[in-house]
């Protein structure tokens, strides 16, 4: 259990070097979780897969799991050491991500699946709930952009160092490996990125907790918890439904963005892993910098500055939104998919620093980890999905996944900025109610 001594508060190089090592954790998630995306051919290939049942392996078989264990280990961040909930939680993933390098079969790459996403559900309710305690309230949006920022550093490092992989993997097919005898060359990438979780998950370790604010007073039970629900439920419902239509823009993106510069511009893994790398560099910084803004806007006095800047963000790429998928020039297209990272990666940003705000710590890894289960069901879980389903049984064309990537992105992005816009009077009323109760 958490100490439940006076808190003290944390100094700032102890805070911001907790944010470096969740970061890196962050980082390593990503690596396991998205170069499957650079491997749907062989494995399709291999496994005699259709476009449909490999968007099972890349959405649900994760994504499920992800949301559904999101809730009991947002239960555990608020109980136990968030610092051991995350350390095992990479061990599994870890483990997972090496089992699907022994994978045979399409029913023993789902459950391999399962376990990444089962994994990786310890990391953010006890993430956000260690950098909300950490820092100030002026300070946790710009510090959860940094730590979000790891994952389009995650998708910059699959897309570039897991391109290297599978070049190095192709090289190592001839060997017969003890325990799994002869392998794809997929199942060996698998394989290699499995291993650094080893070592870095006593990162997790590395520094002390920082405590809870509030945590003299009693745990929230089920009727507190529900009845903060209740009180702000509109809010609550609204947020979730347009945080869900972003993931399932981003996760539609990061899913089927190497396929489809595969079948539409002939780009192979070694060459647009390194250009989908820089783009998502670009949207890892520029998600800082968006941090920033908000900070600034909300200290000057705009309570629902998270929301309204997102919209803002949403309503001026509108064009590249729409565009996007019907560009013929590959640069064009690498392009817009820069741009389009400035709406995909900010919301969990900007849900968790709304809950800093309007929630105790005591019950905030429970009201992410619920969160967290709706728009990881309807966007990673659904996303990818849509998208095989709309390529397979729609367009039923291989060739028309831009168009099937189009119809998601963009009916998405709509949706998610309608939710946004009607959600903003109650979030700036229910946040000046708070600042009022703290007074």
């Amino acid at each position: 259990m958490d100490q439940q001594a006076e808190r003290a508060p944390v100094p700032l190089a102890r805070a911001w070097w907790m944010v470096a090592a969740l970061f890196m954790l962050y980082v390593l998630a990503w690596l396991d979780r998205l170069t499957i995306s650079m491997l749907v051919a062989p494995i399709k290939a291999q496994l005699a897969l259709t476009d449909f049942q490999m968007s099972l392996v890349l959405g649900p078989s994760f994504a499920l799991a992800y949301a559904v264990f999101g809730v009991p280990l947002g239960w555990a961040a608020d109980r136990f050491s968030r610092r051991w909930v995350i350390f095992g939680g990479v061990l599994v993933w870890a483990l997972a991500t090496f089992a699907c390098g022994f994978a045979t079969t399409f029913e023993g790459l789902i459950l391999a699946r399962v376990f990444v996403g089962i994994g990786e559900a310890a990391l953010l309710p006890s993430a956000y709930s260690l950098i909300g305690d950490a820092f100030p309230p002026g300070k946790v949006t710009v510090a959860t952009s940094v730590f979000q920022s790891a994952g389009k550093t995650g998708s910059a490092v699959s897309f570039g160092l897991g391109g290297f992989a599978i070049a190095f993997a192709k090289s190592l097919e001839w060997i017969d490996w003890p325990v799994h005898g002869p392998a794809s060359y997929w199942q060996i990438t698998f394989a290699l990125i499995a291993l650094p979780g080893f070592v870095l998950m006593f990162l997790a370790l590395s520094f002390p907790d920082p405590g809870r604010r509030g945590q003299g007073a009693a745990r929230p039970g089920r009727a507190e918890l529900w009845g903060f629900v209740r009180q702000h439920g509109a809010l609550l419902g609204l947020m979730t439904f347009a945080f869900s239509c972003m993931a399932l823009v981003g996760y539609s993106l990061t899913s089927w963005v190497p396929t489809y510069m595969e079948r539409h511009f002939g780009w192979q893994p070694a060459r647009y892993g390194v250009a989908l790398s820089a783009m998502n560099i670009f949207g890892a910084l520029a998600l800082i910098a968006c941090g920033r803004i908000v900070d600034r806007l909300y200290t000057r006095g705009m309570r629902d500055a998270h929301l309204r800047f997102y919209s803002w963000t949403i309503l001026a790429l509108s064009p590249v939104i729409v565009a996007a998928f019907f560009v013929p020039n590959p640069y064009v297209f690498l392009a817009c998919y820069a741009l389009i990272q400035l709406i995909t990666v900010p919301f969990i940003v900007y849900g968790s620093a709304i809950f800093a705000l309007l929630a105790p710590s005591t019950m905030r890894g429970q009201l992410l980890g619920m969160m967290m289960f709706v728009f990881n069901v309807l966007g990673f879980g659904a996303g990818p999905a849509i998208v095989g389903a709309l390529t397979d049984f729609v367009f039923q064309d291989q060739a028309k996944i831009g168009m099937s990537l189009a119809v998601v992105v963009i009916g998405g992005a709509a949706m998610g900025l309608a939710a946004m816009r009607l959600a903003l009077p109650r979030l700036n009323a229910a946040v000046a109610a708070r600042q009022s109760e703290a007074r």
